[in-house]
């Protein structure tokens, strides 16, 4: 089992609103852990998604878009499986001797 780590920033600065953001993963394997951190540029944001790589059997990549309303940012995903959403804990880090 290998880890793949990608890491999204949302730039409102650089992008269009409902710009797509993709999440590449070349070669995964079924049994590989793909973690996506996505943070924002300007904003105290970050969640952590993660997945198997089975997600990325019949393609190299999948895509969200952020919604901003309000002061809150969503994250929507443009497949029809998603990544789950990981809970973090008081200090915003993940351990990742939780997925070996």
């Amino acid at each position: 089992m290998k880890i793949h780590i990608r890491n999204r920033t949302i730039r409102p600065s650089t992008r269009k609103e409902q710009s797509k953001y993709r999440i590449q993963v070349k070669k995964a394997s079924v049994n590989d852990l793909i973690l996506i951190f996505i943070d924002h540029e300007s904003k105290d944001f970050r969640v952590i998604y993660k997945c198997n790589g089975s997600l990325f059997e019949n393609t190299d990549s999948i895509y969200f878009i952020d919604i901003s309303t309000e002061g809150n940012i969503e994250i929507l995903w443009k497949c029809q499986d998603q990544p789950e959403l990981v809970p973090l804990t008081g200090n915003k880090n993940i351990d990742l001797d939780l997925y070996k």
